[in-house]
């Protein structure tokens, strides 16, 4: 029985802070949906290739490259050819377009502070180090580890524990 309400109440606290920090990035955001999610891959990996987006947004090939023609139209990415793939297309931010990821990663980072404050320093750590093992049991793949990682701030965090695990699966 005990077990059963740990994972109740931690898929409540999952649950309910991924919707709190997706509706406050969203906020910062040109758009509601993904676009906050793009704009934080591009900083992450810049050149990311419309694929690649794709991929770890979920979405349709038609959907991704119309989500970048909007962030295009609003000035927050530019295509530019792919240094590796004649065929295809790298995505990078443009000043504007790092200018609203800093919102939406400050807005992300304050929201889940928020969420720890009736934590102290210890408990915060302790936390952190158990969320990190949970991670690295969690992520399948690439295309999972970006999924996950979609509204990280990779300069944040520069021993990632998405990135170990899937350097130990290969």
């Amino acid at each position: 029985m005990d077990e059963k309400k740990t994972e109740n109440v931690i898929g409540a606290m999952v649950l309910g802070l991924a919707d709190a920090v997706l509706r406050e990035t969203e906020n910062q955001a040109p758009e509601k949906g993904q676009a906050a999610a793009a704009i934080a891959l591009l900083r992450h990996q810049p050149g990311m290739p419309i694929e690649q987006m794709r991929r770890a947004l979920g979405l349709s090939h038609s959907a991704t490259v119309r989500l970048i023609d909007r962030l295009v139209t609003d000035d927050l990415v530019v295509r530019r050819p792919s240094a590796s793939d004649r065929r295809a297309v790298a995505l990078h931010l443009t000043e504007a377009g790092e200018t609203s990821c800093d919102a939406i990663l400050s807005s992300r980072f304050e929201r889940i502070a928020r969420a720890l404050q009736g934590l102290d320093p210890a408990e915060r750590e302790t936390y952190r180090l158990l969320t990190e093992k949970l991670l690295s049991n969690f992520v399948e793949d690439l295309d999972h580890g970006y999924s996950v990682c979609r509204l990280c701030d990779l300069s944040a965090c520069p021993d990632c524990p998405v990135v170990c695990a899937l350097q130990n699966k290969v």
